[in-house]
């Protein structure tokens, strides 16, 4: 049986149990089994792979931030620092449309696994008065933190396809600018189709006024800010930036032990931290199995174009795995001695993550997307109905970049 094969199967079965709602922590772990008995692993090969996965210090540091960021972001709710923002935020745009985009487009920036956490709280209170389904507040959340992947030079999509394809960051950050700017206005065009602002707006604010509100939206997230800041300037792990700043924010404000357990009984997820572990645990057993090897040389052996080649493999990768390193880092060294030797390679790279971000966007291995749609308590096909058409129409502005290069100059 070809590893093609193999893995079909594998993702069948992951959208049969998806369709059966059996929780997404269990799907994965048994998903990760299956790929073990498929491709021919010896008990202890998998037994291996399960402990990696499972205590992995990367992965325990993942799992503690996602607690972190649920507590952090309690605390904050329940001083009313986050109500005081959202409402200098929508006294600014005055439309609470503008917030909830531009929240997690701002938060997005930090380029963590999860990191939609960080700005899932925060897009569930802005989104109230527009009474959104919890499928449209996954999108909504969920596409805004990813719109900055295809072009921001701190996004390992980016910086990794620069380094091993050897082209300067800021030209593949130019040719790329076309699919961050479809992905915002897909994002504003067809996430808010249907939703209405509300029926009056009010007068615009004068220079001072709204400088005055920024402040206070900045001043009262400060402590999420300084997380960010650690994280992306400081070169801290997520993890250890948010006990930190939480901690801070627990002896500033002498919050007691009684009032931090009560909020930590409430708020702490086992369930999302069961995904986290499913989704290393898979990754791990993918890795030991070396399927995506196996599926490379398949693709590669087909014969197909490369401009097609180029796409499927990325995609592929980036379905199976839900994480960018993965499909730049497996696809692109198969990729490279296919590719013409002249400047239009920079194009056929874009294409490739085109492909394989708008793969990775609809992922259900993606922690991003699992883990909002356990916090929102959404149905993940219905979300996948709001996903498709916009991920498509960035992908296709990929394609016209790509054609219109050949065309004019011979890529």
């Amino acid at each position: 049986m070809g590893d093609l094969i193999k893995i079909g199967i594998v993702i069948a079965a992951i959208i049969l149990l998806i369709r059966l709602k059996i929780r997404l922590s269990i799907t994965l772990l048994g998903s990760a089994a299956a790929i073990g008995v498929l491709f021919g692993l010896s008990p202890a090969q998998m037994a291996d792979a399960a402990f990696n996965g499972f205590l992995d210090p990367e992965t325990l540091k993942i799992v503690l931030a996602l607690q972190l960021v649920l507590l952090f972001s309690a605390i904050t709710k329940e001083r009313g620092g986050m109500q005081r923002a959202l409402s200098a935020l929508s006294t600014v745009f005055r439309d609470p449309r503008a917030a909830v985009a531009v929240i997690p487009a701002v938060i997005g920036m930090l380029p963590v696994v999860g990191g939609a956490m960080l700005s899932a709280p925060l897009v569930s209170q802005a989104s109230d008065e527009l009474k959104l389904s919890p499928e449209r507040r996954t999108f909504l959340n969920y596409w805004f933190r990813h719109v900055w992947e295809y072009s921001l030079p701190t996004f390992p999509a980016v910086f990794l396809t620069a380094g091993i394809a050897g082209i300067p960051i800021a030209d593949l950050v130019l040719v790329n600018l076309p699919l961050t700017a479809m992905s915002i206005l897909a994002g504003i065009v067809l996430g808010f189709r249907g939703i209405h602002g509300p029926g009056a707006l009010p007068a615009a604010l004068t220079p001072a006024e709204c400088g005055r509100q920024l402040l206070s939206f900045a001043l009262n997230l400060a402590p999420l800010f300084i997380v960010i800041l650690l994280t992306v300037a400081g070169g801290i792990h997520l993890a250890w930036s948010l006990l930190g700043v939480t901690a801070a924010i627990v002896f500033i404000y002498r919050i007691g032990p009684s009032r931090l357990f009560r909020l930590a009984r409430t708020h702490l997820s086992l369930e999302l931290a069961g995904l986290v572990w499913g989704i290393m645990v898979f990754k791990e057993m993918l890795g030991a199995s070396q399927a995506m090897a196996g599926i490379a040389a398949d693709l590669t052996r087909l014969g197909m174009p490369v401009s097609v080649l180029v796409v499927a493999l990325p995609a592929l990768i980036a379905f199976i795995t839900g994480y960018t390193t993965a499909f730049v880092g497996l696809s692109f060294p198969v990729l490279l001695p296919l590719l013409p030797t002249d400047g239009s390679a920079l194009f056929y790279v874009m294409l490739g993550l085109a492909g394989g971000i708008g793969a990775h966007l609809l992922s259900p291995m993606h922690a991003c997307f699992v883990m909002t749609l356990d916090y929102y308590r959404a149905d993940m096909l219905k979300t996948y109905r709001l996903i498709l058409a916009p991920a498509l129409l960035t992908f296709l502005v990929g394609v016209a970049v790509f054609l219109t290069a050949r065309t004019f100059f011979g890529a």
